[in-house]
């Protein structure tokens, strides 16, 4: 595994995480309902919270963005993107290894989305003890349930 540190996200980093977000996401999102470029912009700048983001960062480079908010009870992951070159390297692994050691020491669930066309992503997931909750045209809804 590569070293990674996070940083809570600034108003700086609106296009940043918008490009790497598109670099993440860009083919599945095609794939499934059509990339929209304005669209895409404009439902980025509308999400765009630094109270839920942060940077990814690997020798102080921006690799990647992580949202989470806790609302509910539960942890909501909202994104994990990695730049291409970065995935393999273990990064959301230990992203979502930190966030699941919150989870188990908080009792809460943690819930997320993933594209139905993203696969490798859903059986990431599962491979971290995620279930599919439900689904919907586009979406599988997956849950992690701490250890009682």
């Amino acid at each position: 595994m590569i070293d990674f540190t996070l940083r809570k996200a600034s108003d700086d980093d609106l296009f940043l995480s918008y490009d790497i977000r598109k670099n993440a996401m860009f083919k599945y999102i095609s794939e499934s309902k059509g990339w929209d470029e304005e669209k895409e912009m404009k439902d980025h700048i509308e999400d765009f919270n630094t109270e839920v983001m942060q940077i990814i960062e690997v020798e102080s480079k921006p690799v990647g963005v992580f949202e989470t908010v806790t609302e509910d009870g539960c942890i909501h992951v909202h994104g994990i993107y990695i730049l291409d070159e970065f995935q393999n390297y273990k990064i959301g692994s230990g992203v979502m290894n930190k966030i699941i050691e919150t989870a188990e020491n908080e009792k809460r669930s943690i819930l997320l989305q993933v594209l139905k066309v993203n696969n490798r992503a859903k059986e990431f997931y599962i491979s971290l003890g995620f279930e599919v909750l439900s689904q919907n045209e586009n979406y599988f809804k997956m849950i992690y349930k701490p250890v009682e």
